[in-house]
This record gives C-alpha cells, sequence and structure tokens, in this order.
C-alpha cells in the first residue's frame, strides 16, 4: 500500500515538477523580460527607441551628436542601459559596457555601449539595425574597474508591430 501512494504521489509531482522547471527556463530566457534583469550584484534596466524619434530632435539637441550622429536608415534602434548595484540601488557609472544584436540568420552586431548623461545621469547606449520584428538576442556584457570581473545579461527582444 505504501509503495502504490509513493507511486501515486510520484504521478502527480513529476509532471507539476516539470511544468514548474520549463516556465522557469522560459522565464529566465523569456522575450522582452521583466524589468530589472539582476545578474552579479548589478540591476540592468534597458530600453529600445527607433532612431526616427532621435531623428526628429533639434540639432543642438544632445541626441543628435551622441555616437558620432543619428544614423540613416530603415529600423534602426538606439539601445539604452542603465546601471544598478543591486544591494545599493546606486547608479554605475564607470563601467565599460559592450552589447551585441543578433537576430536569427543574420550577422551579430557588436557595439561599444557609451556612456552618456542625460538629466544629470550616466547611462550607456549605442545603435543597431533591428529592421525586423524579431526576436533579437541582445547580450550585454559589463566590467567595473572595481572587480575587474565582466557580468552579462543575455535576452531577448521582440518588436512591437505598428
Amino acid at each position: 500500500a505504501m509503495a502504490r501512494a509513493t507511486t501515486q504521489w510520484t504521478c502527480v509531482l513529476t509532471p507539476l515538477i516539470v511544468l514548474g522547471l520549463m516556465f522557469g527556463t522560459v522565464r529566465a530566457a523569456g522575450i522582452n523580460p521583466d524589468q530589472p534583469i539582476r545578474v552579479d550584484g548589478m540591476e540592468f534596466f534597458y530600453g529600445i527607441v527607433p532612431a526616427e524619434i532621435l531623428r526628429g530632435h533639434p540639432r543642438e539637441h544632445e541626441e543628435q551628436t551622441m555616437h558620432s550622429g543619428v544614423p540613416g536608415g530603415r529600423g534602426v534602434r538606439h539601445l539604452t542601459i542603465s546601471l544598478f548595484d543591486a544591494k545599493t540601488r546606486a547608479r554605475i557609472t564607470d563601467a565599460a559596457v559592450t552589447g551585441s544584436v543578433t537576430e536569427v540568420g543574420r550577422a551579430t552586431q557588436n557595439q561599444k555601449l557609451e556612456a552618456m548623461v542625460w538629466g544629470g545621469t550616466v547611462t550607456y547606449g549605442n545603435f543597431f539595425a533591428m529592421p525586423d520584428q524579431g526576436p533579437y538576442e541582445i547580450v550585454v556584457n559589463v566590467r567595473r574597474p572595481s572587480d575587474g570581473k565582466t557580468a552579462t545579461a543575455r535576452f531577448q527582444h521582440w518588436q512591437p508591430t505598428r
């Protein structure tokens, strides 16, 4: 009787555990993940803005000159990353940040994410060609001079349809 009860519980719990693991895996590798993304004691917040919006700003606006100017072309997006210490919530302003964007079947684009001052705060960013809906795999590497280690956040982004 005890063996049958154990078998019944195994039959009930095994599918629940498998579903829980599947949900956890999908969540960790999810498309357009919840923010912040937490990695190695840091919190990553990201934003993606169509370059067309930035091209519409006046010539004297700071966005017109960042990263050597707003590139032309269809489907160019500006990826921005804000970084914070997860414990203290202090903004991280001294990091070396790189990013890559890959769409399935296309070459990976690698860029330095340059420090930018917006409203007195530092964020990191650069432009990437993202002309299709996606999904795009985005990888952000952050190296802080204080510890010399590189932390990597990896997530997928799907462009909203118009």
